[in-house]
């Protein structure tokens, strides 16, 4: 799902717009964070439709990732917590926070107004656009 991606000096290319990242997190065998980086920095890291599909798309693997978390803890027994510490490795971090950060010298300027997401979309609640919302996204986390 969420891979590593490093920063490129030219991050006009489709993939290397949004970053990710895994952080583990200190004196913690398998809780992590995850690292986003809006990587436009030559047009101060604004968003347009791209940045928001692929924010939409980060922020639905991230709830999808953390859906059973809360269940597994308060449903688990010592067994069940022994099976969990036994098989526990890089592949199954724990994520516990999402940092949201900005390549360069600005996090985020707004919109792109040379080609700026359809605001008729961003505030739809249909389904279809919602999918494609990053705030929504966010919100099921």
């Amino acid at each position: 799902n969420l891979q590593s991606t490093s920063m490129t000096q030219h991050p006009d290319d489709d993939d290397d717009i949004v970053l990710t990242s895994r952080i583990p997190l200190p004196n913690s065998d398998n809780k992590c964070a995850l690292l986003i980086t809006l990587n436009r920095p030559h047009k101060k890291n604004c968003f347009n439709t791209l940045v928001c599909h692929k924010l939409a798309r980060i922020f639905q693997h991230v709830a999808e990732e953390v859906q059973g978390y809360d269940y597994n803890c308060t449903t688990a027994d010592d067994d069940d917590q022994q099976q969990q510490d036994d098989d526990s490795d890089e592949s199954q971090q724990q994520l516990v926070t999402v940092i949201l950060t900005g390549a360069g010298k600005s996090f985020c300027a707004g919109a792109d107004l040379s080609a700026p997401p359809n605001p008729l979309h961003q505030s739809s609640d249909l389904p279809h656009h919602l999918q494609h919302n990053p705030v929504h996204q966010m919100t099921r986390v």
